[in-house]
Parts: C-alpha cells; structure tokens; sequence
C-alpha cells in the first residue's frame, strides 16, 4: 500500500471518532514517505485532538515547511501552540495572519485568547472588538461572549459596565420568537426533573464543585439530566454520567436545537452551569426551554430576564443589587468543594527554617492584571528579601512569557530575580506541593481566586485577597468567610499590602494543620449541606411557578 492509500482510511476513522485508528493509518502513511503532506496535516490534526499539542504543532511545522503559504496548516499550527500554553508563539503567528488578511475575524479572537494567557488583559479586549466587528455567525457570538468575559478579568470595569455588556450579548442571541407553552403539569409538590447545562463534567477544577449535588441528590424528590456541551469524554465524565437519570451531549447542538432537546426531556428546572464561560451556555435561558431557570455557578449577572434567579453566596453577590438582572438568591453554601484527601501533609512554611518570606500565586496568568500586578510588587517591596513564586501548569514555559511579566514588575521596583517561574507537576499531589515552596498566597484582583484559593487553604497557607464590588472580586473572600478567617480579605489596595507585610512577618508561627481542620470541619466542605440548599431554591422556583400557572 502506497502513503497516498493511507489517509482516505484516516479521514474514515476520524469520521468515526477513532482517533486510534486514525493515528495508526497517517503513521503507517509517515512510516513509508516521512515527508508526505496530507498525512503530516491529518496526523497533526489527530495529535491535537488527542490534546498532544506539542506533537501536534511538530507536525503542523514539518508540514509547513513543504508548503509555506498553506493558511489552513498555519491556522492549525497557532492552535496547537495556543492550546499548548505557548501562548508568545501563538500571538506571533496570529498576528502574521492578522497581517496576511485582516478581514480573518478568527484569527483576531484568537490573538486575543493568546495576550490573554500573556496577562495582557486590555490589549486582549482590543483583539476581541476587533474579531467582533468582523465576525458573523457563531464566530461572532463566540467573540460577543468573549469579549464581556474578558472585561471581568481587566481592573477598573464595574458591575454596570459587565451587566450592560452581557445584556448586549444576550440581546444579539435572543430568538426572534416567543417560545411556545411547556407540556408539564403545574404540581407544586411533585418530583422534580432537574436539567444541568455545563461543559464542565470531564477533567477540570469546576467539576470539584459540582459533584455534591450528584451525589447527594435526593433522589425521591430529584431525578437529574444532564446535557453537557463538551466532545470529552473521560473518566470524571463516565462518574457523573452514573449519577444520572439522563444524559446527552450537546456540543454539535445549535441553539433552537438544544432548547428542543430540554423541552422533550420535559425538564422543570433548569440550570445552567457558570454560562459566561468556555462552551457553557445561556442560550437554553434564552428561548425558555424549560418554566423555571436558574444561573449558578456563575461570576456575572446574565444581563438579561430570562433567568429567574442567581444563586450566589451572601458575600460574593454583595455587589450592588441593580448590578443584576436576575433575583439574586442568597445560599448559606454557594461554592463546596470535597476534601482533597489525595493532598500530602502540610508543611512548615520556608521561613520557619530561616529562608527569605516567598509569596506565591498558582493562578491562572489570564487573571494577572495590571492591577494584581501593582498589588503584588507593593507587597514585594514592603517585605524585603522577599520573593514570589508562580505556577499554573506549564504556562510560563516560554522565556518570552516569563521576561514579559518579569519586565512589568521592574516597571514596579521589583528586580527580576525576585519572581520565580515554575513549571506545573504532573498530578494533584505533585501540583500541591508547590504551597510547600510558599509561605502566603496572594490573590489576583479582579478576578480572584476559586479552586486555587481553596488549594493553598487546604494546604495550610493563608491567602491574602482584596475585595472589590464585583462578584469575581468578591469569591475569595467568600471562602475565606466561610472559614472564619475574613480578616485576610482587605477593602483597598493600602490593606492588601497591610494583610501581606502582617502574614508575611506571622508566617514562621503558621499552624497549617489547624487551617486545614478549619476548612475541612466548615461549610465549604459541606456537599450534603449543598445539595439540599440548592434543591430548597429548586422546589420554592417550582412552588411560584406553579402559583402563577395554575388557572
């Protein structure tokens, strides 16, 4: 068999979603001529899907080189390195692309995503008004919900401003008609089908806290569906799928579609799961697919009125109430995450053995704003000899990267060996250690913290935050709320240096395990506790609906 004989079988494999087969096929084409095209493309295509983007982009490369000025392979390339937290090699590629056609809407959304993993929030905005201007279609609502997102992690947007952009969004992605009536029946005390929109049940941090109202479902009163928005498929999915009365996956379901789907499933309540971000979505709110709607999980108002509430702690939705579109409902839980009893024991912090006060941040980058920068470099300054350690995953793996940020704290007085880069470990045991490497967390603003937090807590590290009006600004501080350590939230940027310069000089007298206790032995632990405050909300929704469907 000839290497031109191999890809039609890869092409068929792929068609089918056997990413194996597929692999086995352009291998076996690569086997025989090294150099051939259509399988270097393909078995990129493959390795990228296979989520190996470094494989993916030696491939896309290689095929470059035989062919230069393929845009398709070039696209593919700034994916990969994109998606493989190469984000400075990304943002040079996107931009030649830009250059070669600027009318390519996606290449703009794409530069955006990269200078967002670079931390460079405003620039990124910039990038995403320009794909909006230019895209049509979903690309452009793509590009709509990006662009609002991204002004959450940007310092200075107030909750107005989120709430006049996500209501301009939803406004473009409204139906053009009214939905038509639900075939339900209006018993106010019946069991309940509950319908949870997400992308997030696979291998992500979100996932954590969903899973208490999975598995302490009361399921005389609750039968639980599921449509999940993602093509991935692994062994966290296969756990909630088990938990469920139903399932499907919607990723390759267009609006009106999924809406459908919802209304034959003759779900009830309906939840859609942190829908400003990734591939969750608002659109089943949108067209009413179900009488009672319900955000949650969620850092933002929807901006619109097709929800009938936001479930939210008291401390995180403190922001001001015309700030919200929907009825904000106030949980005594909100977020829950299970104990992570795969974590090592905690340790003595660094200074308890004479070493310098090392701050550190295991945030995502596209969190690091020109504000959290100022804050942290104040810190540095006031504690001296200090240093500060960041991690998250491998996203500082290009020198590029990591001069870029070291350069924006030497803008500040922080000279560059003073910022540590690492590398993320392989697994949650070897990701946790790093909290053994810090004595105090600071916090990103204005996005804060969420898994991250709860990591270095549980850890034993006190993390330092600051609080703003926005309800990202704000998550932090409701967990460290709901642990009785509220004090380590300040309210302006003077009493974030204060907490930090006080943690830092407390740092060699930390009882790790007691704060680990705390967090173990508080709400934030609590997924029963969580499970029946969320059902309570479904069930009083239901009762009013009922009230104002009956005749």
């Amino acid at each position: 068999m000839s290497a031109d004989e191999h890809p039609a079988r890869g092409s068929e494999a792929q068609a089918r979603g056997d990413w194996a087969g597929a692999r086995a096929a352009d291998e076996a084409a690569l086997a025989l001529d090294p150099a051939h095209l259509p399988s270097l493309v393909d078995l990129g295509v493959v390795r990228y899907w296979l989520r190996d983007h470094d494989g993916a982009a030696e491939l896309f490369v290689a095929a470059l080189r035989r062919r230069p000025a393929d845009r398709a392979i070039a696209v593919n390339l700034a994916r990969a390195y994109e998606d493989g937290m190469r984000p400075a090699a990304a943002e040079r590629l996107w931009r030649a692309l830009i250059a070669d056609d600027p009318a390519d809407s996606g290449a703009r959304y794409h530069l955006g995503n990269a200078l967002m993993w670079r931390s460079r929030q405003e620039e990124a905005i910039r990038a995403y008004a320009d794909a909006l201007a230019r895209a049509k279609g979903p690309a452009r609502a793509q590009a709509w919900k990006t662009y609002v997102n991204a002004h959450l992690y940007a310092a200075g947007a107030a909750p107005e401003t989120i709430r006049d952009l996500a209501a301009a969004y939803a406004a473009e992605l409204a139906p053009d008609r009214s939905p038509p009536p639900w075939d339900t029946v209006p018993d106010p005390e019946r069991p309940l089908r509950v319908g949870y929109v997400t992308s997030y049940l696979r291998a992500h941090s979100a996932a954590r806290s969903f899973d208490a109202l999975f598995e302490h479902a009361d399921r005389a009163r609750f039968s639980i569906r599921v449509y999940h928005d993602s093509d991935v498929d692994d062994p966290v999915t296969a756990k909630f799928r088990a938990r469920c009365e139903g399932w499907r996956t919607t990723f390759d379901l267009d609006p009106p579609a999924l809406a459908r789907a919802i209304r034959e499933g003759r779900i009830d309540v309906l939840v859609t799961m942190a829908q400003h971000f990734d591939r969750n979505r608002i659109d089943p709110a949108l067209h009413r697919a179900a009488p009672v709607r319900i955000n949650a999980f969620d850092v933002a108002t929807s901006g619109t009125d097709a929800y009938d509430a936001f479930l939210a702690d008291p401390t995180m939705a403190a922001a001001r109430g015309d700030a919200f579109t929907e009825r904000v409902v106030r949980l005594r839980t909100g977020y829950v995450h299970p104990p992570l009893d795969v974590a090592p024991p905690v340790a003595r912090p660094p200074s308890a053995s004479g070493a310098p006060v090392a701050f550190g941040s295991a945030n995502n980058p596209a969190k690091i704003s020109s504000a959290t920068i100022r804050l942290w470099a104040d810190a540095l300054r006031a504690v001296e000899g200090s240093t500060l350690r960041l991690k998250f995953h491998s996203a500082y793996r290009e020198k590029e990267v990591r001069d870029g940020l070291s350069a924006r704290f030497a803008a500040q007085g922080v000279a560059q060996d003073r910022v540590v880069f690492e590398l993320g470990g392989i697994g949650t045991e070897d990701h946790l250690r790093f909290y053994e490497r810090i004595d105090v967390a600071l916090d990103t603003f204005p996005f804060t913290g969420s898994t991250t937090t709860f990591e270095a807590l549980w850890m034993g590290v006190p993390v330092v935050t600051r609080a703003g009006t926005t309800v990202v600004s704000r998550w932090s501080t409701g967990l460290l709320a709901r642990i009785g350590r509220r004090a380590l939230s300040a309210g302006d940027d003077a009493g974030f240096v204060d907490l930090a310069v006080r943690e830092a000089a407390n740092a060699k007298f930390q009882d790790r395990e007691a704060l680990r206790q705390a967090v173990r032995g508080s709400v934030l632990c609590d997924g029963r506790r969580q499970a029946r405050d969320f059902e309570r909300v479904y069930r009083a929704l239901w009762r009013r609906w009922c009230a104002k469907a009956r005749p």
